[in-house]
C-alpha cells in the first residue's frame, strides 16, 4: 500500500504534458524541480512555495504548487494557484488547462471543469482520457442534484492524527476497529523514502459507542517495514495483512487468546501484486485485488477454500472494468459486495459501488452509492457493520485532521435492513472458565458445512453471521465435552436480528445430558425429517469416539392432547432416533429409548415459545 494516494493522484499528470518555456530558476525552484521529479512532493511543495513567495506572478511556480496540492492535499488549495497559472500565462499550455480542470473537478465545479478539459486537448491526442473526465463531471452533476441521506462524520482525534489513517476494518458487531496509519511511534520508528513513517496496524475497541485510544499490537503483525491491515474476519479472530514481498502479497494471522500468530502468506499469492482481502461469512469464500504490479490496473478476484489453508484458483469477477477496481468488502449478509472503482459511473477518482450476488453465481449491475458518500476525489475502503446502519471508510476530504482520515458513515434511513442474524456470546465450561471450542455451521436441508469457526481461548467469545433463507444447525465441540447444538431457522426477508447466547459445555460423563436441537419431526409424527441427519451423525461419531459410552435418548412433548397420546408419541420418536443410530453403526446395546410424554417440561406450556421448548429430544450419558 506504499505511496498509494500519491500514485492515485499523480498519474493524471502523465496524460497531458508539454514543454514549458524555460525560465530563470532560483535555488528554491531548482530544489523543488528535483524533488518533484523524484516524487518527493512534500519537499517539492516546500521549495516551490518559498520560490512563489518571491515570484507570485510566475505561472510555472503556480502550476507546480497546484499540482503538489492535487497530489498531497488538501486538494481544494490547488484551485487558486491553478487558476493563477492560467491567468498569468500569456499562452496557457494544455498542462495548465488540465491542472485547472482537475482542480475544478475535485471542487465539484463540474461545468467549468468540462470547459477546461476541452481546452486541455486541442489536438484530440488524449480524446479517450478527456472524454472520461468529462463523463465523470456529468455523473457528478447528476449525483449532486440527487443527494442521498448519508451522515458522514470524521472519526475524531482519538483515531485520526495529522498523518495518514486508512484501510478501516471492523468486526461485524462493531466491537473492534482495525486500521493502518503512518504516524510516529511506528514499529522500528523509521521514515520511508517518501518522507513518511512506515505503515503500521492499529486496533481500537468500542467503549460505549466511542473508540478507545488505538493500540499498536507490535510484533508479529508489525515489522520495521510496511504492514497494512487489508482485511479482518467478522469475529476479529483472523487478520489479513499486506506486505511488499514477492511483488506485494497477502498474509494471514490468527488470534490465539491474546496473541497473534506469525503471519503466513496465503496460497493464492503470485509474483503479481495482491492486496485487500475480504472473507465472506462462510469463512470459505475470499475476495481480493490483483494487479500486474503496484502501478498496474487493479481487478477484483474471488477464490474458495478447498482444504486446510488452501484456496482454489482465483477467478476474475465480471464487474471489473478497464479501469481500477479496489477494496472489495463482502457484507455479513453473504450477498452484498461493496467495492471502489474508477470505472462504471464514477464522478471522479474512486467511487464506492455495490453489487448483489444473484442465482447461478451471477452479479447484479454495479450501483453507485451516490453523493455525499462519493465525491470527485478517491473514496475507498468502505466497510459496513452487520446491522447495516454504520460503516467506515477513508477519505482525504477537506476539513480532516490529516492527509487522510477515517470517517464514519450513518446509512440512509431508507436503506433496506440486511437479512441476517448475528449470533454472539461466550463459551465456558461448568466451572465458568472460558474455553476455545470448534463451531460448525451446517445447512440442515442439504447437510452441507457452511462454515467453521472457533471461540477465543482467552475470553471464550465467539461471533458468527448467519444470512437469511437457511435452516442452520450450529454445533459447538470440545474434546472431553458433550457437544452443544443450536437451531437457527431464518426465512427470507426476516430482517436483522442479534442474538446473545452464552453457552456452558458439560463434561462427557455419566449423568450429563443435552438437548438435540436439530432433530425434527412433522407435527404429531414420529418419523425423522431429513434435516435431522447432520445432528444424528454427530451423535453417532460421539459414540464411535467413546466406545464405552452408553446413552439414553428421551422424547418429550408439550401438554397438548391426551397424556396417553403424548406418551406414545414421545416413545416412538426416541425409538426413531435409536433406529437411525443403529443403522449408522452404533451397537443397540449402547442405546436406550425412553418416552416421557409431557411429564418433564422445561418451560411454561401456556405459551407457544414454552411449548416449543418442551417438544424436544434429549441425550443423556448413562
Amino acid at each position: 500500500m506504499t505511496n498509494k494516494i500519491l500514485f492515485l493522484c499523480s498519474f493524471v499528470f502523465s496524460l497531458l504534458c508539454c514543454t514549458l518555456e524555460v525560465q530563470a530558476q532560483d535555488k528554491a525552484t531548482i530544489k523543488g524541480d528535483k524533488a518533484f521529479d523524484n516524487k518527493q512532493y512534500f519537499e517539492a511543495l516546500k521549495n516551490y512555495e518559498v520560490a512563489l513567495g518571491n515570484k507570485a506572478d510566475d505561472p510555472y511556480l503556480n502550476l507546480r504548487v497546484a499540482q503538489c496540492y492535487l497530489i498531497l492535499g488538501p486538494k481544494s488549495k490547488a484551485l487558486l494557484p491553478a487558476n493563477n497559472a492560467v491567468k498569468l500565462s500569456g499562452k496557457p499550455s494544455p498542462e495548465m488547462y488540465f491542472t485547472l480542470a482537475q482542480a475544478l473537478h475535485i471542487s465539484h465545479k463540474f461545468d467549468e471543469a468540462i470547459s477546461y478539459y476541452q481546452k486541455a486537448d486541442p489536438g484530440n491526442t488524449n480524446k479517450k482520457a478527456i472524454s472520461k473526465y468529462i463523463n465523470e463531471c456529468g455523473y457528478g452533476k447528476q449525483y449532486l442534484g440527487q443527494p442521498k441521506d448519508f451522515k458522514i462524520t470524521n472519526a475524531g482525534p482519538t483515531v485520526n492524527t495529522q498523518y495518514q489513517e486508512y484501510l478501516p476494518q471492523i468486526t461485524a458487531d462493531l466491537s473492534k476497529l482495525f486500521f493502518t496509519s503512518r504516524r510516529p511511534g511506528s514499529t522500528g520508528g523509521k521514515i520511508a523514502e517518501d518522507g513518511l513513517y512506515y505503515e503500521d496496524i492499529y486496533i481500537s475497541g468500542n467503549q460505549g459507542g466511542a473508540w478507545s485510544p488505538p493500540s499498536n499490537p507490535g510484533s508479529p503483525l508489525n515489522t520495521d517495514g510496511h504492514d497494512a491491515c487489508v482485511g479482518v474476519s467478522e469475529d476479529g479472530q483472523t487478520i489479513f495483512l499486506y506486505r511488499g514481498s514477492n511483488g506485494g502479497d497477502i498474509y494471514k494471522s490468527e488470534l490465539n487468546g491474546k496473541k497473534w500468530s506469525n503471519p503466513v502468506p496465503v496460497s493464492f499469492n503470485s509474483p503479481l501484486f495482491e492486496t485487500c482481502a475480504s472473507l465472506a461469512p462462510d469463512g470459505r469464500t475470499l475476495f481480493f485485488v490483483r494487479a500486474g504490479d503496484f502501478s498496474s490496473q487493479r481487478d477484483i478476484y474471488m477464490c474458495r477454500k478447498t482444504s486446510g489453508d488452501n484456496w482454489s484458483k482465483p477467478v476474475k469477477l465480471p464487474f471489473n472494468t478497464e479501469y481500477d477496481e479496489d477494496s472489495p468488502y463482502m457484507h455479513p449478509d453473504g450477498k452484498t459486495l461493496y467495492f471502489s472503482s474508477k470505472g462504471h459511473s464514477t464522478m471522479g477518482g474512486y467511487d464506492v459501488f455495490k453489487v448483489t450476488m444473484i442465482g447461478g453465481g451471477g452479479w447484479s449491475k454495479p450501483e453507485n452509492l451516490g453523493y455525499p458518500m462519493n465525491t470527485a476525489g478517491n473514496d475507498l475502503y468502505f466497510v459496513l457493520g452487520a446491522e447495516g446502519k454504520v460503516g467506515y471508510y477513508a477519505s482525504d476530504k477537506d476539513g480532516g485532521l490529516g492527509k487522510q482520515d477515517l470517517y464514519s458513515v450513518r446509512m440512509p434511513i431508507s436503506a433496506k435492513e440486511p437479512e441476517l442474524t448475528l449470533m454472539k456470546g461466550k463459551i465456558k465450561d461448568a466451572t465458568g472458565n472460558s474455553i476455545e471450542a470448534k463451531i460448525t455451521v451446517n445447512d440442515n436441508q442439504t447437510g452441507e458445512v457452511l462454515g467453521e469457526y472457533k471461540s477465543n481461548a482467552e475470553t471464550g467469545e465467539y461471533l458468527i453471521a448467519l444470512p437469511s433463507d437457511h435452516n442452520y444447525g450450529v454445533t459447538i465441540e470440545k474434546p472431553g465435552k458433550l457437544f452443544y447444538s443450536e437451531n437457527v431457522y431464518l426465512t427470507s426477508n426476516a430482517g436483522f436480528k442479534q442474538e446473545k447466547k452464552d453457552i456452558v459445555m458439560v463434561d462427557n460423563k455419566a449423568g450429563s445430558k443435552m438437548v438435540l436441537k436439530n432433530v425434527f419431526y412433522d407435527t404429531g409424527k414420529d418419523q425423522l425429517r431429513m434435516e435431522s441427519k447432520s445432528e444424528l451423525l454427530r451423535v453417532a461419531k460421539l459414540l464411535q469416539d467413546n466406545p464405552s459410552t452408553k446413552i439414553e435418548i428421551s422424547g418429550h412433548t408439550d401438554n397438548v392432547g391426551s397424556e396417553a397420546t403424548n406418551q406414545q408419541l414421545s416413545e416412538k420418536r426416541a425409538q426413531s432416533v435409536v433406529a437411525f443410530l443403529i443403522q449408522n453403526g452404533v451397537p443397540a446395546a449402547r442405546l436406550k429409548a425412553v418416552g416421557y410424554g409431557s411429564k418433564n417440561p422445561v418451560a411454561d406450556n401456556n405459551t407457544e415459545a414454552g411449548k416449543q421448548l418442551n417438544r424436544r429430544t434429549e441425550l443423556k450419558i448413562l
